[in-house]
């Protein structure tokens, strides 16, 4: 009878914690099989290396997973960036090395075989990228929810078939994290909220998805470190794709329209506040508003200036997005103010006159005394 009750409690504490935590739990015939692989690629989608080949063929373990799983009852973990990495050779790569690719056709297998031996198991998205719950928490914890959501979400889609969501990180184990993958990681947190109005909703969230790719604890210093960098290269260029074309200007009239040429690289139009102050008191600038940019464009954008004095002066023109985040660099446009004050023109102007019409008395007084 004992022996009954203790089997009754565990049956149901059993159900509570997976209905609670939704992490899958087995008996002990049920199989897991994990899927996940530290990605291979840049943040720009180029391939690093082509390893991830040798991990799909039939003999490497991911290959061997899909190819030679264990039988019936499995549960499946599968983290849809990986997923993604392996759709993206499945239709053609390219490598940073510029190196011949060999693992297109092995995807494509790897692709189909996954969609034919998971067809009838339960499957459960990692979070994606499958990163480091300790770090998440650390670093971003108002994001642990979001890589969740986004392995389901994703995978639903990559797979076509509803999956399950895991509550919690698989991997919440503390591990040594250097300074720089830290860093890289707080900083590119900030950097992309600033650049977050300039990008398509899509765009940011599979920079904010793949940002998190070297949170990983199956990665070794080196690649974490390279990646770390690539995260820091690729939000500065984002931060610069929208810029201003230096120049200097001379100035000859009181009332002017300085061309400034505003520079957008990104393959669609963004729109960006101008923001412009000057060295010092000797000009007045006009209103600036937004400006739309085109897709891969440069625009001239025309700032009114008025003169009060001639010298030297310069503009400062800055670049901010339509939630007031600066990006880019501040540009600094030399100027030289080379106009006449209205009263100086005014003197001149009168003194002209005055000896234009002594010019003509002159003549007229000539031509009388010939006469005479």
């Amino acid at each position: 009878m004992k022996k009954y009750l203790i089997a009754f409690f565990t049956f149901f504490i059993s159900l509570a914690l997976g209905t609670c935590s939704n992490i899958p739990i087995a008996n002990a015939s049920t199989s897991i099989i994990t899927l996940f692989e530290p990605t291979h690629r840049e943040l720009n989608g180029k391939f690093i290396d082509d390893d991830l080949v040798t991990q799909l063929d039939m003999y490497g373990r991911l290959g061997s997973a899909i190819f030679n799983p264990p039988p019936k009852p499995r549960i499946w973990n599968i983290d849809a960036a990986l997923i993604e990495d392996v759709i993206a050779m499945s239709q053609g790569y390219s490598l940073t090395s510029n190196t011949p690719t060999v693992g297109q056709a092995i995807a494509t297998t790897w692709l189909m075989q996954l969609a034919v031996v998971t067809k009838t198991d339960p499957v459960y998205a990692l979070p994606f990228g499958n990163p480091s719950g300790y770090w998440i928490h650390r670093l971003s914890p108002h994001d642990e929810n979001y890589f969740l959501a986004a392995g389901k979400q994703r995978l639903q889609k990559l797979l076509l078939r509803p999956v399950k969501q895991l509550a919690a990180y698989p991997l919440k184990r503390y591990y040594k994290l250097d300074v720089l993958a830290m860093d890289s990681y707080k900083s590119a947190i900030k950097q992309m909220q600033m650049v977050s109005g300039l990008l398509p909703s899509a765009d940011f969230d599979n920079l904010k998805l793949r940002s998190a790719s070297f949170l990983t604890d199956s990665l070794d210093s080196s690649r974490r470190d390279f990646l770390a960098r690539n995260l820091t290269a690729t939000i500065f260029e984002l931060k610069h794709k929208v810029h201003t074309v230096p120049g200097r200007f001379t100035i000859t009239s009181s009332h002017q329209k300085l061309p400034i040429t505003v520079v957008n690289d990104f393959p669609y139009p963004v729109s960006v506040r101008i923001g412009v102050t000057t060295q010092n008191s000797k000009i007045v600038l006009g209103h600036l508003g937004s400006v739309s940019l085109l897709a891969s464009s440069k625009t001239q954008i025309l700032i009114p200036v008025e003169v009060l004095t001639s010298g030297t002066s310069s503009l400062s023109v800055k670049l901010r997005t339509s939630q007031g985040y600066q990006i880019g660099d501040i540009a600094d446009f030399p100027l030289t103010l080379s106009v006449i004050s209205p009263v100086a023109t005014w003197i001149t102007t009168g003194a002209a006159i005055t000896l234009f019409v002594a010019v003509i008395i002159q003549s007229f007084r000539r031509i009388r005394r010939r006469k005479a």
